[in-house]
């Protein structure tokens, strides 16, 4: 592996010390003789010149202590300078002693910080391009080999019908993740939300679950809201993409005949929107990580996804200034709560 030249170099600095580890050695007899002088200066038999031979045991001491000195330093720095050039090529899987760090210990600390943030960031990416060939790559095999049936078979009417709709419905989902992915990007880059408006939230979140209704209804999930008149200054059409990705969670992690509850109210100048369901809940380790970007809990991918609708809710929320709150318990549902300064009021 090819060693950075600064690192190097950094790593040889203290050398330095045994160089001028006579300077301190002089300059401490100097000033010890300059005392004495005033000191004995009336006394005939004082003789400055036999403190001069103070110098070379005092070097010798000081040149002792310094190499002694710059050897451990030099270990400690080198030990440094080959971690660096590990996780430089790569390898982020080195960590340091801290015990045995000093006396760099808040050094060693941090670059273990840095190394486990670089080694999560690196899986993050290796999990985001394996989900995303997959999901990309199993709407674009079904479209290709449904549609070669179609042109090299003699099918039914029965069956072009079901090819054809099935055809349709992953091209939707594959339009579906491009789109997702664009407005992540999009997102992201974005400081403000624009096209704001006045309009009335408890009626876009009753439209969105009527949109809904559709996919609980097929699972007979019923449905308790309460939703108190707030008019709030937005973008409808990004805050509806909160709403429709928290219900359709909702509605997907929800056993048939299971409940779900949406809830809106406005106290001390917060408005409050929580979506709570007593489907299968996650887990402490699952909820931490539930709004990092392309994270999905189900790692078998028997739900479809990219893993990008939470993030995209939580960076809306984000730009509103306000915040996504989640509790869940495993086997017994779990709660997000979605908290946005009111503004001025209309």
């Amino acid at each position: 592996m090819k060693r950075n030249k600064r690192l190097d170099d950094a790593s040889k600095l203290p050398n330095y010390f045994a160089i001028i580890a006579i300077a301190p050695a002089f300059l401490s007899v100097m000033a010890y003789e300059l005392v004495e002088y005033f000191v004995n200066y009336n006394n005939p038999d004082y003789r400055p010149v036999v403190g001069l031979g103070m110098i070379i045991p005092m070097a010798l001491l000081m040149e002792l202590y310094t190499f002694f000195l710059s050897r451990h330093l030099n270990r400690k720095v080198n030990t440094l300078a080959n971690a660096i050039n590990q996780v430089a090529g790569g390898n982020y899987d080195v960590t340091l002693d801290v015990k045995k760090a000093a006396p760099m210990p808040d050094v060693a600390e941090n670059f273990n910080k840095m190394t486990a943030e670089l080694k999560s960031v690196h899986t993050l990416r290796n999990d985001f391009i394996n989900d995303f060939s997959h999901e990309f790559k199993t709407p674009i095999t079904s479209i290709n080999g449904f549609a070669n049936l179609l042109l090299e078979t003699e099918v039914t009417e029965e069956e072009r019908r079901q090819y054809l709709t099935i055809i349709a419905e992953e091209s939707s989902r594959l339009s579906k993740l491009a789109e997702e992915t664009l407005m992540m990007s999009r997102l992201d880059s974005q400081q403000n939300i624009i096209d704001q408006e006045w309009y009335a939230l408890d009626e876009q979140i009753r439209q969105n679950l009527i949109l809904l209704s559709k996919d609980w209804g097929a699972k007979l999930i019923e449905i308790d809201t309460d939703l108190n008149p707030v008019s709030y200054l937005g973008n409808p059409a990004l805050m509806s993409h909160i709403w429709l990705n928290l219900i359709s969670n909702a509605i997907k992690f929800t056993p048939g005949h299971g409940r779900i509850a949406v809830n809106l109210k406005e106290s001390g100048g917060k408005i409050y929107v929580s979506v709570a369901d007593n489907g299968k809940g996650m887990t402490k380790e699952e909820t931490s990580r539930i709004f990092n970007k392309y994270y999905q809990a189900d790692a078998s991918h028997a739900t479809k996804g990219l893993g990008l609708g939470l993030s995209i809710a939580h960076r809306i929320v984000e730009l509103c200034g306000g915040e996504i709150q989640v509790a869940s318990t495993p086997g017994e549902g779990s709660t997000f709560t979605v908290i946005l300064p009111t503004g001025v009021s209309r």
